[in-house]
């Protein structure tokens, strides 16, 4: 990319803790949550990213910012504040009876059984002191309802961004409705809203997306009509958590390199889409929802990838590409819990 596309957002940004049932293999910390993984792999991809956060002032944020840096997320609109909150989410992967990998999600601390910290969206009193510092954006991403979500939404589409939604649940307040309304392209969970479809019959946004794991994507653009499209499926998954946010970079990537949404056609959506989804099932050869990025270059992925789209993707793949070194321990992990 020779002039890098700005992304801005705001939304769920964890840490999260990666186990997968194996004394011998050590826990993961990376940071987590669909728009922190996002901005995340779009910055992987080569693009420049800035996450709006309030976070706690400690050792937990320390680790979630010292990830997400390690892969050039520009932190400057990061906050540490003593009333911040910073979530931890424990992500464990495990096998059903079939021994197929499944992941569980978990908000408890195990030592001692409190509730792990939650969600604080940014203020938006806070904006205006921080509007000179926000970049003219491409693209804005948001996946959590609240006031600052939505004036920082619309602040950038006014500077001519493309507003990507991706609510985790619906509901029927006033401030899901504008994010409704200000969202150029709406991205949705069919496990997580199962009835969009029957709740907005007309189109909401010049681009609506339905994703249903293993069955594939349905999508409306400019019209009210729907459209599917087949998934890339792939032998020998490890984890699939984090398809989803590989999916929406994917898309986001295509996109904004297409030039206006609006003027785009349906076949570089469709291009889009695919390769949203291909990126996906990628991932889920690896542990955590970011896996493969502290595995593979970039490079390395998007040759992967072209084999998959092109139908010649070897499903036995061995990874000899030379992986970073996890340094944490298990000790690591109860130091944190006991630290909060």
């Amino acid at each position: 990319m020779d002039k890098k596309i700005k992304i801005t957002g705001t939304g769920f940004l964890t840490l999260d803790i990666i186990l997968n049932g194996s004394k011998s293999t050590p826990p993961k910390l990376h940071a987590g949550g669909s728009f922190g993984n996002v901005l995340t792999i779009l910055s992987y991809l080569g693009f420049e990213t800035y996450p709006i956060a309030r976070l706690a002032d400690n050792i937990v944020s320390d680790l979630l910012i010292n990830d997400i840096k390690f892969w050039n997320v520009n932190t400057s609109l990061i906050f540490k504040e003593e009333k911040g909150s910073t979530p931890i989410i424990i992500h464990r992967i495990l096998k059903d009876k079939l021994g197929k990998p499944k992941h569980k999600f978990e908000f408890r601390n195990p030592i001692n059984g409190n509730w792990l910290p939650s969600y604080r969206p940014f203020l938006s009193k806070r904006i205006k002191n921080i509007e000179s510092q926000i970049p003219n954006s491409n693209i804005y991403y948001f996946d959590r309802v609240s006031r600052s979500s939505i004036d920082l939404a619309k602040q950038a589409k006014e500077n001519g961004a493309i507003i990507y939604f991706e609510p985790s649940s619906y509901n029927t307040s006033k401030q899901f409705a504008e994010c409704i309304e200000v969202a150029d392209i709406i991205k949705y969970s069919s496990d997580r809203i199962k009835n969009y479809r029957e709740l907005f019959p007309k189109s909401n946004a010049i681009l609506e997306i339905e994703t249903d794991g293993s069955k594939g994507i349905k999508y409306r653009f400019k019209s009210d009509l729907w459209k599917e499209l087949n998934p890339y499926l792939i032998e020998n998954t490890v984890d699939t958590a984090g398809a989803g946010d590989w999916c929406s970079s994917g898309i986001i990537k295509i996109i904004s390199k297409n030039g206006i949404l609006i003027n785009q056609t349906s076949s570089q959506i469709e291009e889009a889409l695919n390769y949203g989804q291909a990126l996906g099932a990628i991932n889920c050869l690896f542990d955590g929802a970011r896996g493969v990025m502290y595995h593979l270059k970039q490079k390395e992925l998007e040759y992967l990838v072209e084999k998959l789209l092109n139908e010649n993707f070897d499903d036995n793949v061995s990874f000899n590409f030379d992986k970073l070194e996890n340094k944490y321990t298990y000790l690591d992990v109860e130091n944190i819990f006991n630290s909060i």
